[in-house]
């Protein structure tokens, strides 16, 4: 069992209790199954027996500005060093009711980077230096199967476990402009198996003000080449309120939310990678709007209020997020 387990047990015991009280980047990190920005609070509701739900999301990460003198020194300092401008992941997903209290879903994704640059530091006949070097690791990322079952429904609120399994369906083949693959971290798929498991709550406090927090663990397994992305931990909480009828269209639902991310250190070759792992706390501000009652949009604005790094990375500016909705 790994060193990260009890903390782990420790870490779910306090913020279940939170949750249960309430009765829902980065250097060596900018990958899609790596970093990124706050998952979205999951509430505990579910799909109805036979309903299928279709979602397309578009999230931009816009990350701190890296200079060439800086992205020179770090890669000195550090051995290596990677920075891009922004990420982009566009997902879709789809989800299924296989009763009224078990829905099933699928999502994949595309991963875009701008302007994605590493140095590293050389040693040649003597002489150290720092070369900086470019790649374009945009593609299709690793595919996720997850679950979600409603164990509990009752006035006082609903409750739901949550699970899945990523496959490592994403491109990990990345090379830099001097035909060297980057770093496994820095690519679309990780080439590892990993597992994800949660609770989620949702509780209507007014006939138009909803509450939803959750909290997820994932587990992640060795990869391509050897290297393993750290296991992460994302909590959640989130209101929502209904601006208009739920029943006229358009209607509008401001929702803000509060999501602490935990990302524990990476290993390679058995060995914790001193750049990486973090803490973040994002305030994301959002809206969502019924145009009709198949279909939704929504967008989102997430602000890192706290950020602690180990090591040398790259921090988070913002993220924005919007994304559709059908369902039938």
């Amino acid at each position: 069992m790994r060193k990260y387990y009890c903390l782990f047990w420790k870490v779910i015991l306090v913020c279940a209790l939170f949750t249960f009280a309430l009765i829902k980047n980065i250097e060596a990190n900018h990958g899609p199954g790596a970093g990124g920005g706050p998952v979205s609070t999951i509430p505990a509701l579910t799909l109805r027996s036979g309903n299928f739900s279709f979602d397309y999301t578009t999230r931009v990460t816009e990350l701190e500005t890296v200079s060439k003198s800086k992205l020179l020194t770090n890669g000195e300092r550090a051995g290596s060093f990677d920075a891009v401008d922004r990420t982009i992941l566009h997902t879709i997903g789809a989800a299924y009711g296989v009763t009224d209290d078990f829905t099933l879903g699928l999502s994949l994704g595309w991963f875009e980077t701008i302007n994605f640059r590493e140095s590293e530091l050389e040693i040649s006949d003597g002489e150290v230096e720092v070369e900086i070097l470019k790649a374009n690791p945009d593609g299709i990322t690793d595919m996720w199967l997850t679950g979600k079952y409603r164990f509990f429904r009752r006035p006082q609120g609903h409750y739901a476990f949550l699970f899945g399994v990523k496959f490592p369906t994403g491109r990990k083949s990345t090379q830099n402009n001097e035909g060297e693959q980057i770093e496994a971290v820095e690519q679309p798929g990780s080439g590892s198996f990993d597992f994800a498991t949660g609770i989620a709550y949702s509780r209507w406090l007014t006939k138009d003000w909803m509450l939803h927090s959750s909290i997820k663990y994932t587990f992640k397994t060795k990869g391509s080449r050897d290297y393993e992305v750290g296991d992460r931990i994302d909590w959640g909480i989130s209101t929502t309120y209904q601006l208009t009828p739920k029943n006229e269209f358009p209607n509008f639902t401001p929702v803000g939310e509060i999501n602490v991310r935990h990302l524990f250190r990476d290993e390679q070759d058995g060995s914790d990678v001193i750049n990486s792992g973090s803490t973040t706390i994002f305030i994301s501000p959002g809206f969502n709007v019924g145009i009709t009652e198949n279909y939704g949009i929504n967008t989102s604005f997430s602000i890192p209020v706290f950020q602690k790094t180990l090591g040398r990375q790259q921090e988070t500016d913002f993220q924005v997020s919007v994304g559709f909705n059908l369902h039938f």
